[in-house]
């Protein structure tokens, strides 16, 4: 039995979202789910979640220092999305009304240059020891599936090119941002968004396949926005998995990232076992840091 013990996407109480786990009981819960090796990763927008991190930070190093047991074993990272380059000059001149807790989600020139912040010099600043990369949503893009989806893949290779990024996010999560901004936008069994098929060509799946070999860069089997979704119908699933399959025999390193937000749901995150061994992926050549 090749079991998953590693979680190299998970959120304190010191992320800008909705999380609410204290470090205490990260550590409490991934020690109980048999993790050897895991890693925070608290959300990185725009300038304004600098203090965010600075805080998330601390309180990792009072941990270390409280369980130095989980030297090694517990690493400090950050999950920086894809933002547009209108919104990172925005926040740099003070133009913040307006913003909420994720940043300037309209209002920007449709498909902007993208801009990811987590760069060497902010690795350095903040002792940043690996950088996951997300996309969260387009960058302005009309609400239409097709120009969400072009938009998308866009912000998706940019990111796995990125030189800072060790592991891609949550490949082919979209639509439940796209929903909160366009609540009229119909996401049926025929939308293209539901259809993993549908939503990604052959060739574009091999493009992104090319990228993540030539940068070395993670694919991430996100279990709480993708494998554990009810947005997601089981055809999507098993299309995406077989993919992921594919791709570890192919030699891109895959990387598994439960997302996990509240400590009280970490033991589910790590219950795939089966599902992984039937679609060949095997949890040994997941992503470590410590090889």
């Amino acid at each position: 039995m090749k079991l998953v013990n590693t979680d190299w996407h998970m959120h304190s109480a010191y992320s800008c979202d909705e999380a609410c786990m204290t470090y205490e009981d990260l550590v409490a819960s991934a020690n109980e789910a048999g993790l050897v090796e895991f890693g925070v990763t608290d959300h990185l927008h725009n300038q304004t979640h600098y203090s965010d991190i600075e805080r998330s930070r601390k309180a990792y190093d009072q941990t270390l220092e409280k369980h130095p047991e989980l030297k090694g074993r517990f690493h400090f990272g950050v999950e920086a999305s894809v933002m547009s380059q209108w919104e990172i000059e925005k926040v740099s001149r003070g133009e913040l009304a307006g913003i909420t807790k994720h940043g300037f989600r309209m209002g920007g020139p449709a498909f902007d240059q993208p801009v990811i912040l987590a760069d060497s010099e902010f690795k350095e600043r903040f002792g940043v020891e690996y950088v996951v990369t997300g996309v969260h949503w387009s960058l302005y893009a009309p609400f239409t599936p097709e120009d969400t989806i072009r938009d998308f893949f866009r912000l998706w290779k940019f990111a796995a090119a990125w030189p800072q990024t060790d592991i891609l996010a949550h490949f082919g999560w979209w639509f439940p941002v796209q929903a909160i901004e366009n609540p009229d936008m119909e996401f049926t069994l025929e939308n293209p968004f539901t259809q993993f098929s549908k939503a990604f060509s052959p060739s574009m799946l091999d493009e992104m396949k090319a990228i993540l070999l030539e940068h070395n860069t993670a694919l991430e089997l996100n279990a709480c926005a993708m494998l554990m979704s009810r947005q997601y119908p089981e055809t999507f699933k098993d299309e995406y998995l077989g993919w992921f399959g594919d791709l570890q025999r192919a030699g891109v390193t895959l990387s598994w990232g439960s997302d996990c937000h509240d400590a009280r749901l970490i033991p589910q995150f790590y219950d795939f076992t089966d599902t992984l061994a039937h679609y060949g992926i095997d949890p040994e050549k997941f992503f470590r840091i410590n090889r």
